[in-house]
C-alpha cells in the first residue's frame, strides 16, 4: 500500500511540474481588441514609411466592429482592389530558443484569382545595421531575418480557427538556428499581396492568442 502511495505521489508530482511549465499568458497585446487605450491599440497598421504606393494609407483600411457573424470584438481589414493590406501585432521581445503558438479566428470575404489570397506567418526581426537597440522599436528600424512557412487562407463563408507555430517545427537546421539566435523581436503578420481581384474584399480577425510553448527549439542532428 505504501509503494502504491509513493507511485501516485510521483505521478502527481510529475503532472504538477509539467503544469507549472505551461505558460498560458497571451503574449499578443490587445489580441481581443478591447484595450482601454483603443480597440486597435498596439497593432502595427501604418506602413506609409515603406514608400510603396500599394501600402499607403493602410491604417485607414482597419476598423473595429463590436460584433460580426457571431464573433464579438472584431478587427475588420478592407482590401481595396489591387491593394496590399497588412497588419502585425505589437512586437514581442524574443529570447533564443523560445517557441510560440498562435491561434486566431478569421473570416475572409474576398474573391481571389490564382495564388492571391490572405496569408499569415510569424516574422522574426533584429535591428538594422547602424541602429542602436532601444525598447519598443518601430518596424522601420528593424530587419526581418526569419519567417515561418506561409499559411494560405482562401475565402470561405464562415469563421475558422487557424494555428501557427514558431518555428513551424520544434527541430530546425543549424542554419535556421543561427538565425533564430539573432532575433530580437517577433510578430504575427497577416496580409493580402497586391494583385488583381474581381472586386474589393475584407478579412475579419478575432481572438488572437499567442502563448509560449514549454520546450525550446532544438537543432536537427
Amino acid at each position: 500500500m505504501k509503494q502504491i502511495h509513493i507511485i501516485i505521489c510521483g505521478v502527481l508530482s510529475i503532472a504538477l511540474t509539467v503544469s507549472a511549465q505551461m505558460d498560458t499568458m497571451n503574449y499578443c497585446y490587445n489580441g481581443s481588441f478591447i484595450a482601454e487605450t483603443g480597440h486597435l491599440d498596439g497593432w502595427n497598421l501604418d506602413y506609409d514609411w515603406t514608400g510603396l504606393s500599394i501600402q499607403q494609407g493602410n491604417h485607414l483600411n482597419a476598423s473595429y466592429l463590436p460584433e460580426f457573424k457571431g464573433k464579438k470584438n472584431v478587427m475588420r481589414m478592407k482590401v481595396p482592389h489591387g491593394y496590399e493590406s497588412k497588419i502585425e501585432c505589437k512586437l514581442i521581445p524574443y529570447h533564443k530558443g523560445e517557441r510560440y503558438k498562435c491561434t486566431f479566428d478569421i473570416y475572409i470575404d474576398m474573391e481571389t484569382i490564382g495564388s492571391y489570397e490572405t496569408r499569415a506567418l510569424f516574422n522574426g526581426y533584429r535591428f538594422k545595421p547602424g541602429i542602436r537597440p532601444y525598447d519598443d522599436p518601430k518596424l522601420q528600424d528593424l530587419r526581418r531575418i526569419f519567417k515561418t512557412n506561409l499559411v494560405p487562407m482562401k475565402s470561405i463563408a464562415r469563421w475558422r480557427r487557424m494555428t501557427i507555430d514558431f518555428p513551424t517545427k520544434p527541430k530546425v537546421s543549424k542554419t535556421a538556428y543561427a538565425h533564430l539566435k539573432k532575433i530580437r523581436y517577433l510578430s504575427l503578420f497577416i496580409f493580402v499581396p497586391g494583385g488583381t481581384y474581381p472586386k474589393d474584399g475584407n478579412f475579419y480577425l478575432a481572438n488572437v492568442n499567442i502563448t509560449k510553448l514549454p520546450r525550446e527549439v532544438t537543432v536537427k542532428k
